[in-house]
């Protein structure tokens, strides 16, 4: 019998040695099969930076931006939220206005709305400044 129990201890060992070697391979396959799809996913759901512009330089300008996209316009010296818009075509782009959110400052952007041409015209409501401009959705 002690033969037998020695036999029965050895193949349990086995067969234990045998599951943990399986189990980290299972695991293996499924952290590569993980990692590879993340990396396709990724190429896809890339962010893509907004079209940066300075109000100063604005003027006359035509700004090209795919659909979707956005145009943030830095303001230099001049408070964000002092900035208004009116876009001449609000379908082509939408504005949004600047300001702070708590100790955060945002400048005023537009967002490609739908393909098409539009003129905007901006207007500081403290220095009476107007930039007129047009941006281009593709």
């Amino acid at each position: 019998m002690i033969k037998n129990h020695k036999i029965a201890k050895v193949g349990a060992i086995a067969a234990l040695a045998a599951a943990a070697t399986f189990s980290l391979a299972a695991c293996s396959s499924a952290a590569d099969e993980d990692s590879s799809g993340a990396d396709e996913s990724s190429e896809t759901s890339q962010v893509v930076a907004p079209t940066i512009v300075d109000v100063a330089t604005l003027n006359g300008q035509t700004v090209d931006i795919n659909n979707g996209s956005f145009v943030d316009i830095t303001t230099g010296d001049t408070d964000p939220a002092d900035w208004t818009a009116v876009v001449k075509d609000p379908a082509v782009v939408a504005f949004t206005a600047g300001g702070k959110s708590g100790d955060a400052v945002f400048n005023p952007g537009l967002q490609g709305t739908q393909a098409g041409s539009t003129q905007v015209e901006l207007t500081n409501k403290t220095t009476g400044e107007v930039v007129t401009f047009t941006v281009n959705v593709k």
